[in-house]
């Protein structure tokens, strides 16, 4: 399979696994949530004493999760496009933001979620990430090459 294909593919999967938490309920996306939590919690009892975390720990996880899941799908989109290094960037960041759009508008219609702005730019953020992580190992791959 050529590369460009494995990287399309892919990050059509990562903007359908987006779309897809977006529709959940809030109820179950915070099932999901907790996944994460659950650990971050038991290592904080570990170290503090404690389980409860502070809010703005829970916030930072939950943030981290809209980056992770951006500059996953940030990264795969650079690979998508071949070209100068111009073209690549606007375009990777077009689609990153329209998909932040898309999803918080999504978020609208599942019951108890909401569309925030500033997860647009947590989501953004991740894309930007996803990019700068393509180029520095598009970048390492050069060089070793030469």
């Amino acid at each position: 399979m050529k590369k460009q294909t494995f990287f399309i593919i892919a990050a059509i999967l990562a903007t359908l696994f987006i779309f897809g938490n977006s529709m959940l309920s809030a109820d179950h996306s915070n099932r999901e949530g907790d996944i994460v939590m659950v650990p971050v919690k038991k290592i904080s009892k570990t170290y503090t004493g404690s389980a409860e975390l502070p809010d703005i720990a829970v916030v930072i996880v939950r943030k981290s999760a809209h980056i992770l899941e951006f500059a996953l799908q940030g990264f795969l989109l650079a690979g998508c496009f071949s070209g100068i290094f111009k073209k690549r960037i606007i375009y990777v960041l077009f689609f990153g933001l329209m998909t932040a759009c898309i999803d918080e508008f999504i978020q609208l219609f599942p019951e108890g979620r909401s569309a925030m702005i500033q997860d647009v730019f947590f989501d953004f953020t991740g894309t930007v990430l996803g990019l700068l992580v393509f180029f520095f190992i598009y970048k390492l791959n050069q060089k070793r090459n030469i």
